[in-house]
């Protein structure tokens, strides 16, 4: 039974979760009411087993001093594409007690690192965490284990086929000298576009205002790796602007087929193109691009506190439908040493 030292002493350490106790951790993962509970979870584990992903990144503080082992609080970290781990902590228990919020939150902030310490920073370089705004269970005990806080995201939507065609079929007037294209290879790394990608990629993050804390604490080849595991990769739903041969501008867009949606994975334009209206031709372009191929809506995620870019898709018709709260921690904290067996 592996435990992670790094704990309140007053609580249990936190232990890699053993096989046996899968299922009720999963039931303390896994919201659901309390008479689903136990399918819900079983369901889970079945999915993320199905999935390939690894279970073997799960930690909870496990009380056995009772007749029988009761999981308290875990943390699973599932890793990602670009070098990324996403965490999820347990809520409050439906029958805990008030008085139990200082020892949940020290315990759930044990969990969180116990699973962030032993992701190897080869595979992973990045964890990050999405939880809802009123979440405050999990937004304390991310702060608790030393997450940054790097936005508020306000996820946006706008229906494709019902918006006003006045809104979005207007001709697209491009800033005097840009010429746009779609992505022209498959992006492995060291290919032309992909190198051009990176190139206006690293520029856009110049005085972005769209979550400026990432802003260096990932390599741009992960960033992208990242952007082309969100739906499926079209290269003709990603383009590229150019001004003197200069990549200065980048909308990537991507199909979610199993709902039908496209996802505005990312917009960026170098300081050198802004000021210009390239972001609103460039998302104008997706609409009508995504419209035509029969897109039931296209959403993307923003930061609250960028103004300009809510300004512009509000100018589009899209209005919000959900909200995270974005955290993350670099992963420079490889421990695998300081775990021991009883």
């Amino acid at each position: 039974m592996a435990r992670h030292p790094q704990s309140n002493p007053a609580s249990i350490l936190p232990e890699r979760i053993p096989a046996d106790l899968l299922l009720p951790a999963a039931m303390r993962l896994i919201p659901a009411a309390p008479h689903e509970r136990e399918i819900v979870a079983r369901r889970f584990l079945t999915g993320v087993r199905a999935s390939g992903h690894d279970l073997g990144n799960l930690w909870g503080t496990v009380d056995r001093a009772g007749e029988s082992p009761a999981v308290r609080e875990v943390c699973l970290a599932i890793t990602g594409p670009g070098r990324t781990a996403m965490l999820f902590v347990s809520a409050p228990a439906p029958d805990a007690e008030e008085s139990d919020d200082v020892r949940a939150l020290g315990d759930r902030a044990a969990c969180i690192t116990a699973a962030s310490d032993h992701l190897d920073p080869k595979i992973v370089t990045i964890c990050q965490a999405l939880p809802e705004p009123f979440e405050f269970w999990a937004i304390d005990a991310f702060r608790e284990a030393g997450f940054t806080h790097v936005g508020e995201l306000a996820y946006l939507e706008v229906h494709l086929q019902k918006t006003p065609k006045k809104r979005t079929d207007e001709p697209i007037t491009w800033p005097q000298g840009v010429l746009v294209r779609p992505i022209q290879d498959d992006l492995e790394p060291g290919s032309p576009d992909h190198s051009r990608l990176k190139q206006v990629l690293d520029a856009s993050y110049h005085d972005t205002k769209d979550c400026p804390e990432l802003c260096g604490l990932r390599n741009t080849d992960d960033v992208i790796q990242s952007h082309l595991s969100t739906g499926n990769f079209d290269p003709q739903g990603w383009l590229l602007a150019f001004k003197d041969q200069e990549p200065i501008g980048c909308v990537l867009v991507s199909m979610i087929h199993e709902n039908n949606t496209a996802e505005l994975v990312y917009i960026g334009i170098a300081p050198s193109g802004r000021g210009f209206g390239l972001g609103k031709s460039l998302v104008r372009r997706s609409i009508q691009d995504f419209s035509r191929l029969g897109a039931a809506k296209l959403v993307c995620a923003v930061d609250r506190r960028n103004a300009p870019a809510l300004a512009l898709y509000n100018a589009f018709g899209f209005s919000e439908f959900s909200a995270r709260d974005a955290w993350v921690r670099p992963n420079n904290s490889f421990h695998p040493r300081n775990v021991h067996a009883d």
